[in-house]
């Protein structure tokens, strides 16, 4: 028999009539006639609206191209479809899309020269079974979960029919623990086994009338064995069952002793508390608003400001004695937090003849306000002290800051003068000294040498606590190269080496940073050992904070930073002088060693 040929427009429309996602891949082989791939030779509307794909999109293209299909369903459809190609069997499958919010079934078929797969909508099948699961898990996690006892009794009859004993034929765990019986004998023994007397009990009896009416009854008793009140309601499932539901109505049974010993706790509290506590209950005008408050509970701390007993405060207005409570905002406070049950926390200073600080706290509570207050006055003063101290030694700071810079200014001009008159008078006079006058001449320039740079070393360590108004972006590469530039000569006569690895662009001061490698990179080429050709290197490296050694807390913890190491090869120093040598005029060698004033590092 020849088989039909259908023109590929039959084939499409044949598929776009299809009311679920049809589509119809071709495998894709190598060279060697593997099977690598298979590629979407025609798809419906349908299916075009489950990829949420256009037809351009998606004729064409390979079924491991991952944008292709949704998410669900990526995972092993190139298996499946080769296995259904290879051996000619059906593959069915189920998914969800969670994108469409529905279930779905595949079904995949061989057809002539590829794979065909049909995409059926089992939503509502499944939001059945759903339902019927769901109804199921509802009545086990009610009897399973539910914190009342639920059982049911069996009642047990003669030949006659008539009623000679129960049995209880299901019992959640909770009926079980009200009880106080153990597991074995409440699901296995009848009443009469566990309690002989039971049929002549009035709780028996109502039991059988129930179940002879079918009207339910609910009744409270006393276990003693477990020690608990139950409240049991029995009702009748058919002639020989019951339902019995028990509740434990122990903790209301004795609610009032709880609120009693509430009460009086609260009491302890209020008046053992250093803070003053009260509550507030609203007073109303004629139009329903609220005009004031009177207090209800007053503790101790309370009426000792006022100068009056928490038993007179008890129902006074509060307008009565802190009549400023409503001019000053607190009154409104108060509105709000018993209106809209709104927590406010805030300090006030209170100076309506009384003239303090205090830290208020309210709070909602039940029909009142609860108003906690703490006096701060004394802390305020103090702070006011602290805040005064503070600006005092700001500007003590500010006047030595100036003092410095001014007496540095100062004191240069006249070393200037006296280096300048040394020199004409050792050139005036160089024929008249012997080697001795011109030895003294030498040291005297020497000196004043040396005092130029001690001031001019004091003025740069006075500017270096002016901030700089704003930072800028700073290139650390170009700055390095100032540096190594202003110390070429020293460089040069000492055959350094200076390796610099890829520094970074940070924000910063210029001249402070400038500072900071000159003095560092200087004393390396200060300190160096004798025979011994200095080799200086800067790295950088970014590291976390955490990771950096350095005692970091909160935010900056988890922040990431540049960590610049400055080695050399030369004398070092002992770890207890670590501290030291950045103490402004602080050296460990004297100037026939090493020269130097001893504030480099300081200003670093």
């Amino acid at each position: 028999m020849n088989k039909i040929q259908f023109d590929d427009q039959l084939v499409a429309d044949l598929f776009d009539a299809q009311p679920q996602p049809v589509f119809w891949m071709k495998p894709v082989k190598d060279s060697k006639g593997t099977i690598i791939d298979f590629i979407y030779i025609y798809c419906n509307e349908e299916m075009l609206r489950f990829c949420n794909r256009t037809s351009e999109e998606l004729i064409g293209v390979s079924v491991t191209d991952t944008t292709t299909l949704p998410e669900q369903i990526k995972k092993g459809v190139f298996e499946q479809i080769l296995e259904v190609y290879l051996t000619g069997k059906k593959f069915v499958d189920t998914i969800y899309n969670e994108k469409l919010n529905k279930y779905y079934s595949f079904i995949r078929t061989r057809v002539q020269e590829g794979v065909l797969t049909v995409i059926q909508d089992r939503s509502e099948e499944y939001k059945m079974i759903r339902e019927l699961e769901q109804r199921k898990t509802l009545l086990d996690n009610i009897l399973t979960y539910s914190p009342s006892g639920i059982s049911v009794s069996e009642f047990i009859r003669n030949e006659k029919g008539e009623i000679i004993d129960a049995r209880t034929s299901l019992a959640n765990e909770a009926a079980i623990q009200f009880s106080g019986i153990p597991r074995e004998d409440y699901l296995h023994k009848t009443a009469k086994e566990y309690y002989p007397e039971i049929l002549d009990t009035p709780l028996y009896q109502q039991a059988l009338e129930t179940l002879e009416t079918g009207a339910p009854f609910r009744t409270q008793y006393y276990l003693e064995l477990t020690g608990k009140w139950l409240e049991l309601s029995v009702s009748r499932l058919d002639k020989d069952h019951l339902i019995n539901v028990f509740s434990d109505i122990t903790e209301s049974k004795s609610v009032a002793l709880i609120k009693e010993a509430k009460a009086q706790h609260m009491n302890v509290v209020f008046n053992a508390s250093q803070a003053g506590m009260f509550t507030l209950l609203p007073v109303y005008d004629d139009k329903n608003e609220i005009i004031d408050f009177r207090f209800q509970i007053v503790n101790e701390a309370v009426a000792g400001y006022i100068g009056q007993t928490a038993s007179v405060l008890t129902g006074a207005l509060a307008s009565i004695y802190f009549p400023a409570y409503k001019t000053n905002g607190l009154f409104e406070i108060y509105k709000d937090t018993y209106v809209t049950g709104t927590v406010h926390d805030f300090d006030i200073h209170y100076e309506d003849g009384y003239d303090v600080y205090f830290h208020i706290h309210t709070v909602k509570s039940e029909d009142a306000v609860l108003v906690t207050f703490t006096d701060q006055t004394a802390l305020k003063k103090l702070q006011a002290e602290l805040e005064s101290t503070i600006e005092e030694l700001r500007r003590s700071n500010v006047n030595l800051e100036e003092f410095a810079y001014a007496a540095s200014h100062d004191l240069k001009e006249p070393i200037r003068k006296i280096h300048f008159f040394a020199d004409r008078l050792k050139k005036q006079y160089h024929d008249l000294l012997d080697e001795e006058g011109r030895h003294t001449f030498d040291r005297m320039e020497t000196a004043t040498e040396r005092m130029r740079s001690l001031v001019d070393d004091l003025l740069s360590y006075s500017q270096v606590s002016l901030r700089p108004r704003s930072f800028e972006s700073v290139d650390l590469n170009h700055l390095l190269k100032q540096v190594t530039g202003d110390l070429e000569l020293e460089i040069e006569e000492k055959h350094a080496k200076i390796t610099v690895s890829e520094l970074p662009t940070v924000k910063g001061h210029m001249r402070q940073l400038q500072q900071l490698f000159q003095n560092i990179i200087s004393n390396a080429l200060k300190y160096v050992r004798q025979g011994v050709i200095p080799e200086i290197r800067v790295d950088c490296q970014t590291v976390n904070g955490k990771d950096s050694g350095f005692d970091l807390h909160g935010p900056d913890e988890s922040k990431n930073y540049y960590l610049i190491r400055i080695s050399d090869n030369g004398i070092g120093f002992d770890q207890k002088d670590a501290e030291r040598i950045f103490n402004v005029f602080q050296r460990l060698h004297g100037n026939a060693e090493y020269r130097g004033t001893g504030i480099g590092l300081s200003i670093a």
